[in-house]
This record gives C-alpha cells, structure tokens and sequence, in this order.
C-alpha cells in the first residue's frame, strides 16, 4: 500500500473533513425494526393505502419503539415531495411526513433511510456519478448483453461514488430533510470501500497524490478517503440542525478489508451490526462483532430480519420462535434489537409481520434491562486479527465449549490471564512489545500458526519457543497428540486440512504433538484414493504443538481448518492446548455445544449478568433455521468475580437462586430453562 487517505477535501464542493464525530448520549431504542421501501416506478399506487391508525396498531402489535423510515430508496425515488431530489412518479402526498407523524404521535422515534451507494434513477441519469472498475466498466452484476425478459439477478445495482456533484446533491437533499423534518436519526445505506473506484474523479485525485492505479490496495485506501470525506460532511450537514440526530453508515461495521482498517465506522454515533444469521454467515457471527464494537466503547444495535431468506423478500416468514431466540441473542451480547421487515407498495403495514415481532419484542421487555448498557467481560481475550476466517474460528472454538472471551488489543491486556492470537500475521511494533511486557508480567498467551509471524511472513516477532524455518512443503499433514494431553483424544494421527508451519523448538520447550507429513502432496503426478495421502509412520521433525513457559504455540493453524472443517479433534486439541494456561475463567457453564454464554458487567447497577442461550440451528434448504427449543434443566453457573456478589436472580422468572460459596466465587443451579435466560449476580453493600 503507497499511502493512507483519512480525508478527500479534493472530491468535495465545499467544506472540509470534521475531526471529531461525537457518538449517541441517549440509550438507543431497544425494540426496533429497519422498513425497507425500494419500490419501482413501475408499480402504480404507492402509498395509497396507508392509513396512520393501520401503521400505528402494527407497530403497538409489535410493541416497538423505535421503526427506519424511508426518504430515498434503491430505485432512486424519494418519498416526499422534494425540490431536490425526484418523487416516486405514482406518490402523490408526503409519505415520509405522513409516518413520522404517526411515530411520534406514539412516542416511537423513526430514523430517516437514505441510500447512497445504489441508487437507479441517479445512476441512469446521471451515469457520470457511477463507480467504475479500473476498465472503466460499471461496478455492478448485470449482464450488458441481457434481453428485457430475461430473468434480473437479486441485489443487482450499480454502485455511485458519493464525491464531486453526486457528493453535493446528497448532501443539498439532506439538509432539505433536516429542515423539513423533526429527525430523530438518518441510516445512510450501501458504503463498500473494499471495491476501491477508478471514476474519472477517483483517478483525477489518485492522479494528483501519486497513488499507483494497478496497486488495488492503494486503490482502496483511496477510496476510503472518499467514503470518509463524504461522510464527515454528512454528520456536520445533520449536526448544524438536529445535533442529538442518531447517524449510521451501513456497510462500515462489516468485518473486512477496509472498514476496521481504515476507520470508516468511526463516523456513526453508534454502530448497527447487519446480520441475517439464517444466510449471512451463521449464529455464530455476532457474538465477535458485537464483543469487537463494545470494546471500542460504542453502543450496539443487532440487525436480523423477519424474512425466511434475506433483505427484499416479500411474503417470507420467520418463525416467532425463531424471532424471539435471535431476540434473546441480541440482549444477551448487550445489544438492542432490529429486524428488518419491507413495506408493500400501497403503504399497508403486514399484521401478520408485527405479530410475530411482537412476540419476540414481548420477552425482549422482559429482560432488556439486563443487556443493553453492559460491557463484556472475561479474563480471556481474542486478539482481533481482521482474517475473518481465523477470527470466526477461534470464535467458534469458544462458543461452542462455552468459554466466553473478550477481544483483546495492545490497550486492554491488563486484568486479562490468556490471550489468543489466531493465524494472521497482524502484529505491528506497538502490538508487539505490549504482548511482551504482557507475557514478562504473568500474562499467558494461546498462538496459532501464522499469528507469530511478522507482517512480511519472513520470522517469528513473539517468542514461541521456537525457530521459524518455513512453511509446511505438503498439501495436508497429520497430528499425533502426545500423552501428557491427557486422555480422550484422539490417538491416531488426525488429518489436518492445511499445512503446518515447519520450526526448530528451543531447548526446553515441551512438546505436545507431533506431526507425520505424507507421502506426497496429491497431485497429477502422484496421488494415493479419493482424497489425500497417507501419512508416514515415522514422525517429522517438526512438531504440532508446543509450550514454552505461559506460551503455548500450534504450528497448526486449528482456527482456519475448524473455520473451514469444523472437525472435533480440532476443537478438543486446541481446548486441551487453552488450557495449559487458562485455567480459571471468571464464569464456568457447561452446556451442549449449541449452548452459548456471555457474561455482561452493569457496574452502574452493581451487577454481573450471565446469559445462557440454547438453540440449535438446523441447516435446510441452504439455511440456518431455528426450530425446536428444548428444555435444559439443573444447569450449574460457577462465578468468580472480585466483587463479593450477595445474591443471584433468575431472569425473567425473577426468582432468587441459592447461593453457595466455592472459594472466592460463588455457585448457583439453573433449575430449568428454554431458550433464554439470565443469572442476575448483584454486590455491593
């Protein structure tokens, strides 16, 4: 990468980048839904049939305070009478003014929707203002060649660049709205930084900074400058008018190349996390996100659906069950809740949607004191890599074992006994000398593979216990695990789906599996079965797994192939390696592994909150469905806290748990629970 760009004045018309972007004072609502309206100039009659009191007894039924409203949908309509932008052709009255209204009659705040990175109408009118490829080809997946009656992709747009004139009429249209309205927020919709853009703008200014065109990284670094330039004039457009005004950006809280590097989520007051776990990545994609934005001191909203699919589907349903578990989900990681929904043209809400959110929303006022406001926290930290594959699979080695975790960083290290750095070479010299000073303190650390590597992949920055001397020179290997692990593993040498890295342990490093390379790589050449090669008997020189002092090191990169495989030795190996030297977390559950735990600190309450969640996804139809919620009943909840806690609650049965003392931590048994609950463990005087 040539250089960084944290600001782009050059792509805008006036003004300049604002510095400082203050973040939500107030709470934010806790029972909200997002409304799509990306409705087609096609289709007659929009907004027709609404009706204020049929919009406001869906959102009672959904018992919610708080809806996204539209001003500007994807088509590129806006939906009220605007000198600025255009008016859906078949909108004859105020439709945004006309739900406001209605919300605030009811006391239910309505963030106002505006896209900006799709938007049809601009992009043919005006394609000057569209995203290019470096051919200078449109960033979309349409097909040029396609007839009118072939069949349309789903979520087919063409990107826009939000700089120069396309810049400055988004922002004249904003601050119509702003002076318009009595706006509670603004949820501005499709920021991608990872495409980089080759506009005629873009390589006007990449020209001018010497930024090298074929480099793609520095592409999109540039591209970030846009994004953030644009968006730093977008809050203090809002500010000047409505300051307390909520602003959120979509697609900058995504894990992934360009948002968390280039600091493009630091323009939202809060940050909403998108996620359909059904199709977007699974139930275990959240718990990281959301540990990941709390620890960088924001307040968090959780967005899911109330689709069988995905965003745009009208007529498809999720179970209320399946509702109000990703509800609990949402609570118990200290999240609000959001679930998408889409508007029917006429304007006419769906009852049968707000009925089966209010379902859900219904146990969400149950507990939703008892999540929002609360801060993880665990003395084992995950160092955030940003690969997400690594990330996600130490994540799920956790999740699944119920070891809650915090994500760890050079500024948070004290008070934590373990931390894990998965495979990604991503430490930096700061990064570096504070895991030193961590480990020289009595810290321990948990690395894998390639998360001991330098940046340039050339040796080893954290002392492992051993020399680095190369990758592994076969396609797959295998893991023997040596006895001092313990019983129930697995014997037999365990294929590894990836190579190990090849090193020379140090004198005095334990080691604790042993790898046996095959054969031969599988290859034209030389191929053994179906799939790969057997391994040799004799062992290689290079081990699997060792520990020298408080660091244990896998030269196995167990995260990725567990990301990727989700094989049990895996799993069982790397809990049997954590706790070499972790051996006293602060809360202990044992449920099935589709249980999941997280425990929350409300110091302003004097209380710690253990949620415990069970549910277990099924996999249909290219989905993951919730569907049977099964009873678990004498469930034990050891903790051990500094605190001396004084008494413990079940929630929402608001029942007192006996307590009993087990050293400097106390006991308690959940006598049954489905789905959800949470152990109130309150101190003080």
């Amino acid at each position: 990468m040539s250089q960084s760009f944290l600001s782009d004045d050059s792509l805008l018309g006036t003004g300049s980048a604002s510095t400082y972007f203050p973040r939500a004072q107030r709470p934010l609502p806790t029972r909200q839904v997002h409304l799509d309206f990306h409705t087609s100039e096609q289709i007659p009659g929009i907004g027709d049939q609404f009706s204020k009191a049929q919009w406001q007894e869906s959102l009672k039924a959904g018992r919610l305070n708080a809806i996204n409203i539209f001003a500007k949908g994807h088509h590129g309509w806006s939906y009220y009478p605007t000198e600025i932008g255009s008016i859906h052709p078949h909108l004859d009255f105020d439709l945004l003014g006309a739900q406001i209204e209605a919300c605030h009659e009811i006391d239910v705040e309505c963030p106002i929707y505006y896209t900006v990175g799709w938007s049809v109408h601009d992009a043919e009118t005006h394609p000057e203002w569209c995203a290019r490829h470096k051919d200078g080809t449109f960033m979309w997946r349409g097909d040029p060649d396609a007839q009118p009656t072939d069949p349309y992709p789903p979520g087919n747009w063409k990107l826009l660049c939000p700089s120069g004139a396309y810049h400055e009429h988004m922002k004249e249209q904003v601050t119509e709205i702003c002076k318009r309205y009595d706006v509670d927020g603004f949820w501005f919709d499709i920021y991608q930084v990872q495409h980089g853009c080759w506009c005629e703008r873009c390589r006007a200014s990449m020209a001018a900074k010497g930024v090298d065109m074929d480099d793609q990284e520095a592409v999109v670094a540039h591209f970030a400058g846009v994004y953030k330039a644009h968006m730093a004039e977008m809050r203090a457009t809002i500010a000047e008018t409505h300051p307390q005004a909520t602003v959120f950006f979509n697609g900058t809280t995504a894990f992934g190349r360009g948002n968390q590097e280039y600091g493009t989520h630091i323009y939202n007051t809060h940050q909403d996390l998108e996620d359909l776990p059904t199709g977007w990545g699974g139930y275990d994609k959240f718990p990281l996100r959301s540990k990941y934005y709390l620890g960088e001191g924001y307040q968090i909203c959780a967005m899911s659906g109330k689709f069988h699919t995905s965003w745009g589907e009208f007529g498809g349903f999720k179970h209320p069950d399946a509702i109000t578990f990703e509800a609990a989900s949402m609570i118990a990681y200290g999240s609000v809740c959001n679930f998408g929904d889409q508007l029917h043209p006429t304007g006419l809400m769906d009852m049968q949607t707000y009925r089966n959110i209010g379902e859900a929303m219904a146990y969400v006022e149950q507990i939703e004191a008892f999540g929002p406001g609360g801060l993880p926290v665990s003395n084992l930290g995950v160092w955030f890599s940003g690969n997400n594959q690594a990330d996600s699979g130490v994540s799920k080695l956790l999740l699944e074992r119920q070891i809650d975790f915090v994500v760890a960083n050079e500024r948070n290290l004290e008070g934590l006994q373990t931390v894990i750095i998965p495979s990604e070479p991503c430490l930096g010299e700061t990064q570096i000398s504070a895991l030193e000073a961590y480990v020289d303190g009595g810290g321990s650390l948990v690395v894998l593979s390639t998360g001991a590597l330098a940046r340039d992949g050339s040796r080893f920055v954290l002392d492992v216990g051993a020399d680095y001397q190369g990758r592994g020179e076969h396609d797959v290997d295998y893991t023997v695990v040596d006895p001092v692990l313990g019983e129930g593993l697995v014997t037999s040498p365990v294929l590894n789906y990836s190579p190990t890295l090849r090193t020379k342990p140090h004198e005095g490093s334990q080691i604790l599996a042993h790898i046996h390379e095959p054969y031969f790589s599988r290859t034209y050449a030389h191929f053994c079965s179906h799939l790969n090669t057997p391994f040799r008997p004799e062992r290689a020189e290079h081990p699997a797994l060792i520990q020298h002092g408080r660091v244990v090191f896998s030269a196995s990169p167990l995260d990725l192939m567990y990301e990727q495989r989700a094989a049990r030795p895996h799993r069982d190996l790397f809990e049997r390696a954590l706790k070499r030297v972790y051996m006293d977390p602060m809360l202990h559950v044992e449920l099935p592994s589709s249980g999941r735990i997280s425990l929350l600190h409300q110091a302003d309450r004097d209380r710690y909150v253990a949620h415990l969640l069970y549910a277990t996804p099924h996999y249909r139809g290219g989905l993951e469905l919730i569907e049977d919620l099964i009873p678990l009943f004498d469930v034990p909840v050891a903790l051990r806290v500094p605190e001396r806690i004084k008494r413990a609650m079940l929630i929402p049965d608001g029942v007192e748990l006996p307590l009993v003392r087990d050293g400097d931590g106390v006991k308690v048994s959940v006598p049954r629970f489905r789905m959800h609950c949470a152990v109130v463990f309150e101190y003080g005087d």
